[in-house]
């Protein structure tokens, strides 16, 4: 016969089996992040890491935390130029094999112009993760991506337009974005470009400034904190200051044939 006390037992593991039941409920319905390759990374001809230069002899992807795919097309032609010679001494060589996933997914993107370059930049620091890069490590390369890597933004045709209203202002993509080439995307509209800065005096400025402050975070670094950091350092560049569009007085319609 139960007593009081064993009653009052039974209630609390009942409510604690109901908590724990619920607990799973929900859990059984959060997706949880993970990111890996897909595919196998296979450079040809062999021995082609030595000279710099190496073609992809397969198909080659990555599925980013928010499940996002990725892929690198069998024949893409990389040097690694995601790892530039100023982060070698701290990183390794470009073809090492901590970093040469993550640089062959980013080149790929990097050339095309397919997503973002937040997007694609961002890709990269996923990629490194994936690969057992340190946080530490894989925040101040992301850093350098995001300071010196190359940028591109679409071109919005646009017109004049009174304070408050909704539409795009009309600029001029050559005083707007200086330094930057034109190219057209894949649907025939018109972006902006501006190569890769790591060679300059003001990425090398930019670096020094804020490795200190990044080197300190050690392994707790965060990407939000790298994005964070770079946003501020580079608050007067105009890829920092647009999002992914902005207008302009060109015409933007580019035919091919």
């Amino acid at each position: 016969m139960f007593g009081l006390r064993q009653l009052s037992h039974l209630l609390v593991l009942a409510k604690s089996y109901a908590a724990l039941s619920i607990v799973l409920v929900l859990l059984a319905g959060v997706r949880v992040a993970h990111a890996d390759f897909v595919g196998s990374l296979v450079l040809s001809p062999t021995g082609c890491e030595s000279t710099g230069h190496c073609e992809l002899g397969a198909d080659f992807g990555f599925i980013d935390p928010k499940g996002v795919g990725w892929q690198a097309a069998k024949g893409l032609i990389t040097d690694g130029a995601s790892i530039p010679p100023w982060a070698q001494p701290i990183v390794g060589k470009p073809f090492d094999e901590s970093f040469v996933k993550a640089a062959i997914i980013h080149d790929h993107y990097c050339d095309r112009h397919v997503r973002s370059w937040r997007l694609t930049h961002r890709v990269f620091y996923d990629a490194l993760r994936a690969s057992a890069v340190g946080s530490d490590k894989a925040g101040i390369m992301y850093f350098a991506i995001l300071v010196g890597g190359p940028k591109w933004i679409k071109l919005v045709k646009g017109k004049p337009c009174g304070v408050g209203l909704g539409c795009i202002n009309q600029v001029g993509a050559s005083l707007q974005l200086p330094g930057t080439g034109l190219s057209g995307d894949e649907n025939g509209g018109l972006i902006a470009v501006r190569g890769p800065q790591y060679g300059t005096a003001k990425f090398a400025k930019t670096m020094a400034d804020n490795l200190p402050q990044l080197e300190a975070q050690g392994g707790s670094l965060t990407p939000e904190m790298v994005e964070q950091e770079a946003s501020q350092a580079m608050v007067a560049d105009v890829f920092f200051a647009n999002g992914d569009e902005t207008g302009t007085t060109l015409d933007i319609k580019v035919e091919t044939k």
